[in-house]
């Protein structure tokens, strides 16, 4: 299971008197790297300038109880929108046919209320002026816009008696068709891209087509709302909450047409408070009572759109970039620098620290040449003036068998120059190929780090100096580094300054 934990953070180490140590290969990954990083950009900054400013995604809501607890239900009640209607009997047009009038109803119902018509007090007829329909609120003349709202908006197609006996005349009765109430409105459209405004009015109508027959109709049209929400960051949504403006937009949508047909009730009773005649007495009859409703489930389509900022690409760009970056970094650690900073580490500290002069001539190494060592004379010893002082007792065989063994272990101290491809091989040579010379020093250095770099052997030795420092006497001045040490020196030297 220790080699499942990816968590537990390595512990830092400098590598000489360096964060890190610091390669050509390494160098020349991160320059891949780079180009990696500036196609990628290249390709998102192409895709940010070229394409559509603002990106979308709709839902369809059922049965949203919260359209009418809404901040915006007011304004979802009082949503209106254009319409145009004609009338046709068997595809003739009845525009010039006096005895088919379309009526506002919820206009007539308002000015009855407002007692804007004259009422006969013999008979309680409300008289309807025919010949004005600029005068009179409640007509509509076909062919011409009308502004209406859509929840609520009832309208009626009614026919002209001839006097009071009402039945439709011979000119204007059926034959094999029906009627047809063109019904048309603009609705909404939707621009995604548009920077002001989401979802209009379209620029053009559409017409759906409403048959009705000499036996009064009922028409219940239902519409279906669209919300349009405007996705914004935090301090322009806060922006917009302190002025005061809403971030949701509202259209609609013809969803379902119903058709009932009357049980008398309301064809002779074109008002639902007093009956109607015009100015020479003729009576009314209903033959469209048309209702306009928005859906009563609610039902609707939502979208929302969010507009594409550099700043979205740029956090893109770098998290692939980091995303990359952190493969190649782990990928260069497992198979190249842990290989390569082992190897240079018990390189330097045996051409550096011991003093051994590695040669790297391979016409010499074929002579079975032995390479030189070369030790520093500071880290020798004078024995004979120690031996003088009684300071050192040494044996002479005992020290011809030490020097037999540093001799024995220097003849062999031969570290080859490694090409980048032999520390990235290491991990899977010896399971696919034979026995190396290369791969085995490779090996034998991180065995030597791994021994002596561990935590608890450093502590370990560690623990020893300092007991053997209580123990020691210091005598011999040559020792003394606190005076002579050259980060205590530069401490020394600051602190005069000062």
């Amino acid at each position: 299971m220790r080699k499942l934990d990816f968590i537990s953070a390595s512990p830092h180490l400098s590598i000489f008197k360096a964060g890190s140590n610091k390669t050509t290969f390494g160098g020349t990954l991160f320059l891949i790297y780079f180009i990696i990083l500036a196609i990628i950009a290249s390709f998102y900054i192409y895709d940010y300038t070229s394409k559509e400013k603002y990106v979308f995604e709709s839902y369809f809501i059922r049965n949203d109880t919260k359209v009418k607890e809404s901040k915006q239900a007011n304004e979802i009640k009082e949503m209106e929108e254009d319409f145009i209607f004609f009338l046709y009997k068997e595809a003739n047009d009845l525009y010039f046919n006096d005895n088919f009038l379309l009526i506002d109803l919820n206009k007539l119902g308002e000015n009855i209320e407002n007692v804007k018509y004259d009422i006969d007090p013999n008979d309680d007829f409300m008289v309807i002026n025919t010949n004005n329909f600029l005068g009179d609120e409640s007509l509509m003349r076909p062919y011409f816009p009308y502004t209406k709202k859509l929840n609520g908006f009832e309208l009626g197609v009614f026919y002209r008696c001839n006097g009071t006996k009402c039945e439709i005349q011979e000119k204007d009765k059926l034959i094999i068709n029906s009627y047809l109430l063109n019904f048309c409105h603009r609705g909404f459209s939707l621009e995604h891209q548009n920077s002001e405004k989401p979802i209009q009015l379209s620029p053009k109508y559409f017409c759906k087509g409403l048959s009705f027959f000499e036996n009064t109709n009922i028409i219940d049209i239902e519409w279906k709302l669209i919300e349009y929400e405007e996705s914004k960051g935090i301090f322009s949504k806060t922006f917009d909450d302190i002025t005061g403006t809403s971030n949701i937009f509202w259209g609609s949508e013809l969803d379902l047409v119903n058709t009932f047909t009357d049980d008398g009730h309301i064809k002779n009773s074109p008002s639902k408070y007093v009956k109607i005649k015009d100015q020479d007495g003729n009576h009314f009859i209903v033959l469209l009572d048309l209702f306009n409703h928005f859906n009563d489930q609610n039902d609707h389509y939502k979208y929302i759109r969010k507009e594409k900022s550099f700043l979205d690409v740029l956090s893109n760009i770098s998290a692939l970039g980091s995303t990359i970056l952190s493969l190649l970094s782990l990928a260069h650690e497992f198979l190249y620098s842990q290989n390569y900073d082992n190897y240079k580490i018990i390189e330097n500290i045996l051409t550096k620290k011991l003093g051994v002069n590695i040669k790297h001539d391979e016409e010499k190494k074929e002579k079975n040449s032995e390479q030189k060592i070369e030790l520093r004379t500071d880290l020798i010893t004078n024995i004979s003036e120690e031996k003088e002082e009684g300071k050192i007792f040494v044996d002479n065989d005992e020290k011809e068998i030490e020097e037999e063994k540093v001799k024995n272990s220097t003849e062999k101290l031969d570290l080859p120059s490694l090409h980048f491809f032999d520390f990235i091989i290491n991990k899977l040579y010896f399971k696919f190929f034979g026995y190396s010379r290369k791969q085995s020093l490779i090996n034998s250095c991180n065995d030597i780090l791994e021994e002596f770099i561990s935590i608890e052997n450093i502590v370990y030795n560690q623990m020893k100096l300092e007991n053997l420092w209580n123990d020691y006497k210091w005598n011999n001045p040559q020792y003394e580094i606190k005076e002579k040490n050259d980060l205590m020196l530069n401490l020394k030297g600051k602190n005069n300054n000062y």
